[in-house]
């Protein structure tokens, strides 16, 4: 998962948009190509390819599903190193995937007992990961079938009481090298990495020379060459490249040495997304993206809820968060049909947060408007960001007042939709002077 302790699902207003428009560098176009046929065919000169998780993203999901079900994914590929699954549960796995009977009550502490607190691995789209690898399996002689190598630490929840006991298991990326290592390239093997795409990265030019990097930084500065892709979702291509619009989703492009690539930088790292990644992986236009919920079934486990939200409670929450992940867990499962609307009795604030939208989608921010002690922060990110991620929708055409989650007079929540069918929902926090002290925007 995204940093140390990810907070992924449940991120703050950062979640909304990552990447800026540069001046292109070269007049080159980048060319869409059939993925599945192009991932293939840069395991002919690479031992590891690694592929972004856009975590709880269906699309993403259903690309992963289809490219380990193709046959000539098997023909070339031996392992699959995954992040959502604790190791210590690697023998169950291998098992599992070889096509034994394992009981669901042990199968599922592989992706709910891993280092990160948070629910994001328990969504339905990762044991179906693991279902249609041992599908594919079944049908494959032993020499080829595939094995998912687990790659989050071997952490035993049962002696794990305070953040202090965590904070030694989240040295996560190390860990997973070290795997890549004795179980890929010591053995002659290949391997598809799936992991977020912030562990892929090469290098981060806000990061001291002193640290050791992520998983492909880690790996390449040792001589293993990795190709890898970055799986956008979250910003509209067709304003950087026009024809995007018209690729076909999902689709493979090249980077380097194309205009896409020297548009695209992260908006906390100013080299172009081109010099840490090789590819993009194009699912369709973010309006477009949905994301997979939990199940219904986990809602109504009393023993795991304890379980999740007393993990949560270990964790402090995002600074500045207008909602918590422990209220957006407790709200999601007493209404997992989405948020009831309910009466608005303070239409001065959602006039005031209709014209916070608009204005980001401008590139504006009204300082006025923000509490001071949020004020630089957020007038800065909004006016970044809001035209990459808001832009794109057209105007805000409604907002609809939603039961908020936390319970508190100072917040509210919203539905944001927009012209070309995009919903978010939006959770903001007041501040005593009624100006606007955090914001949280994720697609509904």
């Amino acid at each position: 998962m995204t940093g140390s302790v990810c907070l992924r699902a449940l991120a703050v207003i950062v979640a909304i948009g990552s990447f800026a428009a540069a001046q292109p560098q070269s007049s080159r176009s980048a060319m869409p190509l059939e993925p599945i046929s192009a991932i293939v065919e840069q395991f002919k000169s690479h031992t590891l390819v690694a592929l972004g998780d856009n975590e709880a993203g269906v699309q993403g999901s259903d690309f992963r599903i289809k490219l380990v079900r193709d046959p000539r994914f098997a023909a070339v590929v031996n392992d699959i190193v995954v992040e959502f699954g604790n190791s210590r549960y690697q023998d169950l796995v291998d098992r599992f995937t070889r096509g034994e009977e394992v009981l669901p009550e042990s199968l599922r502490h592989v992706w709910q007992d891993t280092t990160q607190v948070e629910y994001t691995w328990d969504l339905p789209i990762y044991e179906q990961f693991f279902h249609a690898v041992r599908d594919v399996n079944s049908s494959l002689p032993e020499p080829r079938k595939l094995r998912v190598l687990l790659g989050d630490p071997p952490i035993e929840w049962e002696k794990i009481h305070s953040l202090d006991d965590l904070k030694p298991w989240l040295n996560r990326d190390s860990f997973a090298v070290e795997v890549v290592r004795r179980e890929v390239i010591a053995k002659g093997r290949r391997a598809l990495i799936i992991y977020g795409d912030q562990h892929l990265v090469r290098s981060a030019t806000s990061a001291p020379r002193s640290m050791v990097g992520g998983i492909v930084a880690q790996l390449e500065r040792s001589g293993t060459r990795v190709f890898t892709i970055h799986t956008e979702t979250r910003h509209d291509l067709s304003a950087l490249q026009p024809d995007v619009e018209s690729w076909p989703k999902p689709s493979l492009a090249i980077l380097r040495d194309t205009t896409l690539g020297a548009a695209m930088t992260d908006s906390k790292d100013p080299r172009r997304i081109a010099d840490q990644f090789d590819a993009v992986l194009y699912l369709g236009p973010p309006a477009e993206m949905t994301v997979s919920k939990p199940s219904r079934a986990l809602c109504d486990d009393h023993a795991y809820l304890d379980m999740r939200l007393g993990r949560l409670a270990l964790i402090p929450p995002p600074p500045h968060a207008a909602v918590t992940p422990m209220q957006m867990l407790k709200e999601y499962c007493q209404h997992p049909e989405g948020p009831l609307e309910v009466a608005d009795t303070d239409p001065k604030t959602t006039q005031m947060v209709r014209d916070i939208l608009t204005d980001a989608a401008r590139g504006q921010a009204d300082p006025d408007r923000f509490a001071p002690e949020s004020r630089e922060r957020l007038v800065a990110f909004l006016r970044n960001n809001g035209p990459r991620f808001l832009a794109p929708n057209g105007p805000l055409q409604a907002l609809i007042v939603l039961d908020a989650p936390g319970g508190k007079n100072t917040q509210r929540s919203y539905r944001a939709s927009f012209a070309n069918g995009r919903k978010l929902l939006v959770n903001i926090e007041l501040s005593a002077a009624h100006r606007l002290l955090a914001i949280d925007a994720r697609p509904e």
